[in-house]
């Protein structure tokens, strides 16, 4: 008796359970990859985060892209900007039409949110409010002399008035967030209810949570997860190697909340994490596909992240990832432009155990 009230306390309080666990499996879908070939003049980036537009349309939101700036298509002759957008039309990455666009209204080709100075934007994800606008989160980024070369400063979100035009139409208004005394920066949304759920990253890959309401958006009121309620904060670590780039979801199916990331560095594996709830907690990472670029000389596999928007032919989950190489080098060489720094498509099953 004793037992069956503390199930019925622990249920009424929110508990959550145990972590639950799948199984995964992935295998490359070369098939849509050609979705990111279509624009004679964009020729390769990462990220790739993208947000369910609603009546069939996905926006995708990228990192440093080549933008040719000749006839010749050729990375060598090309300007790297640090963000492009593109707008895929049909859920189904093998058949559907994809429109890029970034900045320089006609000129030289320019970021697509707008440099500041010696700052720049690079995307995280987002999510449309029903009927409303686009809602996207940014890092601002600056050069830096240690590490990979460069350093996140904080965050902030552009609301986009009109995303049902083209995307060189879109409307911009940028927003700044309150002042906040800790360094996690929201990249991975999903909807939860009347809110938007954030998984925020600081500078160690730990993750977050914060949330948004979506009836009125408004920074000033984004909630932030301590552990025990929805607050203030400070945030409570809900999982201790997030990654650098991440997805966030719910499947209905398995009736569970999905995380995916690229877990390791250079030579990565793609991960599944899952929970019964948004909060936790969430169980060990589950590797589900090695990127065969991973066994290549000085590879550089990273931002792994699923897009449960896009229809596959058996029901998977449709995941993306970036090739690189630490030598830039590589990456404007014939064989580079046609096999690098490209995002990838993989296909992953999960089954609940």
């Amino acid at each position: 008796m004793r037992l069956a009230w503390l199930a019925i306390l622990l249920a009424a309080c929110g508990h959550a359970g145990p972590p639950a666990q799948v199984d995964a499996t992935g295998a490359l879908w070369p098939e849509a990859d050609a979705l990111f070939h279509q624009e004679p003049r964009w020729l390769g980036a990462d990220a790739a985060y993208s947000i369910s537009l609603g009546g069939g349309r996905t926006a995708w939101l990228f990192g440093d892209t080549f933008v040719s700036t000749s006839a010749a298509h050729l990375r060598t002759e090309s300007t790297m900007v640090r963000n492009s957008v593109a707008v895929q039309t049909g859920l189904d990455p093998t058949r559907a039409a994809m429109t890029f666009a970034w900045g320089g209204a006609g000129g030289a080709p320019a970021s697509f949110f707008a440099d500041r100075g010696d700052r720049w934007h690079w995307p995280g994800g987002g999510f449309r409010i029903e009927g409303g606008p686009l809602l996207v989160f940014l890092w601002i980024i600056r050069a830096d002399s240690g590490g990979l070369g460069f350093a996140a400063e904080g965050w902030r979100a552009v609301s986009i008035a009109n995303p049902d035009d083209a995307p060189g139409g879109w409307q911009l208004t940028f927003l700044d967030p309150p002042a906040q005394p800790w360094d996690a920066v929201p990249i991975a949304v999903a909807r939860d209810g009347d809110f938007a759920v954030g998984l925020a990253i600081d500078a160690q890959h730990r993750g977050m949570l914060a949330r948004f309401p979506l009836a009125a958006f408004d920074l000033r009121a984004t909630q932030w997860w301590d552990g025990k309620a929805w607050g203030a904060g400070p945030p409570a670590v809900v999982i201790d190697d997030a990654g650098p780039e991440a997805s966030l979801h719910f499947d209905a199916a398995l009736g569970l909340w999905i995380h995916v990331a690229s877990r390791g560095f250079g030579a990565t594996t793609i991960a599944v994490r899952t929970a019964q709830a948004v909060t936790g907690p969430w169980s060990a990472p589950q590797t589900a596909f090695t990127p065969p670029e991973s066994a290549g000389p000085s590879p550089l596999v990273y931002a792994g992240k699923a897009h449960p928007e896009l229809a596959t032919p058996d029901g998977s989950l449709a995941v993306t990832y970036a090739t690189n190489s630490f030598n830039f080098a590589d990456l404007v060489s014939a064989d580079g432009q046609a096999h690098l720094y490209w995002p990838r498509f993989t296909r992953l099953s999960l089954r609940r155990r």
